[in-house]
């Protein structure tokens, strides 16, 4: 090391300058980085720095900053005759803690000789302050961010000091990239399956107990994924993280794979003769079902407007007035036929003013309507289909006609809630918090959470639940601790996640994007990501860029390699509200018409979650103590969990409309423990209640549980609907 540091002195001499021949004291400011990741920085190289400083300047007065989220301490001293030794105490007995940011400095720093001791690893936005001094950016870090220690030291005219720069004999080097992914099979990770590059099968690793991976590669690569005898190739590109599917659909049997082929199902559709292949009908037909039926549909004629081409119903107008393209007559009856269950109802007139009310259609009831134009309307009911025919089939027929009995759609059997309002009292017990409990005050609960760190920092919720521990005492300690989830360069996708849901029912939105964010970054390829960033954008008032967002992942423009549909309810809502609650802020030039109107509901409930792996129930209880379930499990909707885990989608939309459906509605949710049995992270659940949504009185509010024990019911939101 002799050769290296007589090479520093000469360089750092030069660095110097005037600064030899100074007589007056030397005004110096010490930026200390005391993030988490400067825990291991090599301090004899920082010292030496210093101690060679000095042994130059040996008179000064130094004020000595220490900051990780924000600045922490501010102490100044005095340098004479080159005895700094006091500012090496300081700086030894320091503990690291927290993300870091630039942003706070600049409050503290007004000139002088100023030495910032980081990384570079800005972990809390992207600030780059002006120190108005002479600067020097020193690194002892191995780990470092080099295009942020430039950046500040072009902004500022300064000098880096980087005592790990490295220089690679081998150029191709920086091409190679990490990927990771996870191999699947069905809705489970599946372990030892083999990845490897095309052409270098020496570097081959298996896939983990989640069917996770890591491999080194350079963009153009094909990447290789092989299980018994499936095989999937990838080209790897500007994604970093990708998923393969193998073995779903099949039993594999030693080197041998049987699975089943099913045909495709032919599409049948309504016609006025039942149901039809829908290739062999031989004239073009329109449907829809339930699926397409908005939720805010309170009348039929809801329904129905919008979804067919040529089909048109007035304001205020009933749904037996609608007029359909061509129009056989002027002067005669211009309003088409409505039939239901195959019963033909009345015609209103459009010359005799006399209108025959369909309200008695609960849209809720309707499994598909059907339009039917020229011939496929007349063929069975001559002139009275002349003007065309809306084919409506109602739940209740379909049910009748499968089962042989009528069921009454408007009550669910055996659905009485009788039990007690589950209310969470158990309190979350760990072994470090646990030993949290065990500080006499608040000083020594946060020494002891210094001392057990280093054991515990590695579980996937350590830093949110101890975070939770600290928040009602001393919410300043607690962001800082929940601020270092955003440290650790290899931290998944699920604890990303909860510090996401965490800091949006906080209502700290700065830190809810800047998850979102490195989600966005880390794993581009789950959609949930460019959801998280819109709605963290939106909370900051950053509302174009929040539509902007949406928008894109509505068109597909967002990436046009992802499959967006799973979430077009869910951002098409958001798109609806957003227009229509800050329209004149907004271009909304791009946006398609058909979300330029708002819906409105008593309440809007967003259920969002962080483990796509974890299986659990929800039950709603409405005011007149009815319940229903619905299941993010295999069991329970397969395909839901299919397009989750192959599109990364972890959000769904309930919405509650109606005036008996006011009064208190209670949440529960039972955990059902996680599809990969070696999946042991921490599962949290968000409920997020909108209270009179769409309306000017708009308001919401917010509810997160970790889910614990396999089986557990606990009470996940309780509120009232006004």
């Amino acid at each position: 090391m002799g050769k290296f540091l007589s090479i520093f002195i000469i360089t750092f001499g030069l660095l110097l300058g005037t600064h030899v021949q100074a007589q007056n004291p030397e005004n110096i400011t010490i930026c200390w980085d005391a993030s988490l990741s400067m825990q291991n920085r090599d301090l004899d190289k920082d010292f030496y720095f210093l101690d060679t400083y000095f042994k130059t300047v040996q008179n000064a007065k130094v004020t000595v900053l220490t900051f990780s989220d924000q600045v922490l301490s501010k102490d100044d001293f005095t340098v004479s005759a080159g005895s700094w030794t006091d500012i090496k105490e300081k700086l030894k007995g320091f503990s690291y803690d927290g993300a870091t940011s630039y942003a706070s400095l600049g409050n503290y720093v007004t000139g002088g000789t100023v030495f910032l001791f980081t990384d570079g690893k800005q972990n809390l936005g992207t600030s780059t302050p002006n120190f108005g001094g002479k600067l020097f950016i020193v690194n002892s870090s191995k780990s470092f961010d080099r295009g942020s220690l430039n950046l500040l030291s072009i902004v500022n005219n300064g000098d880096v000091v980087n005592f790990m720069e490295k220089k690679s004999m081998d150029d191709s080097i920086d091409d190679i990239e990490e990927y990771s992914g996870t191999i699947l099979s069905g809705t489970a990770g599946l372990s030892n399956a083999e990845v490897y590059i095309q052409g270098n099968e020496e570097g081959k690793v298996k896939s983990d107990e989640k069917g996770g991976f890591r491999i080194d590669g350079k963009p153009g690569d094909t990447l290789i994924a092989v299980y018994g005898n499936k095989m999937e190739k990838q080209v790897l590109g500007d994604l970093k993280t990708m998923n393969f599917s193998l073995g779903d659909g099949g039993v594999q049997l030693q080197e041998v794979v049987v699975s089943e082929r099913k045909a495709e199902p032919e599409e049948k559709i309504n016609t006025a003769y039942g149901e039809e292949n829908k290739d062999a009908v031989g004239y073009a037909v329109q449907s829809i079902t339930e699926d397409d039926i908005p939720d805010a549909a309170s009348t039929v004629n809801m329904a129905v407007q919008g979804k067919f081409s040529g089909v048109n119903l007035g304001i205020n107008e009933d749904l037996s007035q609608v007029k359909m393209r061509p129009r056989n007559t002027i002067l005669g009856n211009v309003y088409g036929l409505i039939v239901v269950d195959g019963v033909p109802l009345r015609q209103s007139g459009s010359h005799s003013g006399v209108v025959y009310s369909t309200d008695f259609v609960n849209p809720e009831n309707i499994a598909d309507i059907t339009v039917l134009k020229g011939l496929a309307a007349t063929n069975k009911y001559g002139s009275l289909g002349a003007n065309g025919v809306l084919l409506i089939t109602t739940k209740t027929a379909t049910y009748a006609k499968q089962t042989g009995e009528k069921k009454d759609l408007a009550r669910l059997t055996d659905n009485i809630y009788e039990e007690k309002i589950k209310v969470n009292t158990k309190t979350l017990v760990t072994p470090y918090l646990k030993e949290l409990k065990g500080g006499k005050n608040i000083r020594e609960a946060y020494d002891i959470y210094l001392a057990q760190r280093a054991k515990y920092q590695n579980e996937s919720s350590y830093f949110l639940d101890v975070s939770n521990f600290f928040y009602g005492t001393s919410p300043e300690i607690a962001l800082r601790i929940l601020s270092n989830v955003l440290e650790n360069e290899d931290t998944d996708y699920g604890t990303l996640r909860s510090l996401y849901l965490r800091s949006m029912e906080i209502k700290n939105h700065d830190m809810a994007l800047l998850a979102a964010n490195r989600m966005f970054e880390v794993f581009p390829n789950k959609i949930q990501s460019y959801m998280d960033v819109a709605m963290a954008q939106e909370q900051l008032g950053n509302y174009q860029e929040a539509l902007n967002m949406y928008n894109g992942m509505l068109t597909g423009d967002a990436n046009p390699q992802l499959n967006f549909r799973g979430m077009e309810k869910v951002v098409g809502t958001e798109v609806r509200n957003l227009v229509n609650t800050h329209r004149a802020q907004l271009d909304i030039s791009k946006v398609n018409p058909k979300y330029h109107n708002n819906l409105t509901y008593n309440a809007r409930l967003v259920l969002d979650w962080n483990q796509p792996d974890a299986e659990f129930s929800v039950q709603f209880v409405n005011p007149q103590k009815r319940f229903f379930t619905w299941e993010h499990t295999e069991v329970g909707d397969r395909k839901r969990i299919l397009d989750e885990l192959e599109n990364g989608n972890s959000t769904e939309q309930f919405e509650i409309v109606g005036s008996d459906t006011k009064g208190e509605w209670i949440l529960n949710v039972t955990y059902d423990g996680n599809r990969t049995p070696a999946n042991t992270s921490a599962t949290f659940l968000k409920c997020t209640v909108e209270y009179n949504f769409g309306k000017p009185n708009q308001r919401k509010e917010e509810f997160l549980v970790r889910l614990q024990e396999v089986g557990e019911e606990v009470q996940l939101a309780k509120f009232s609907v006004d």
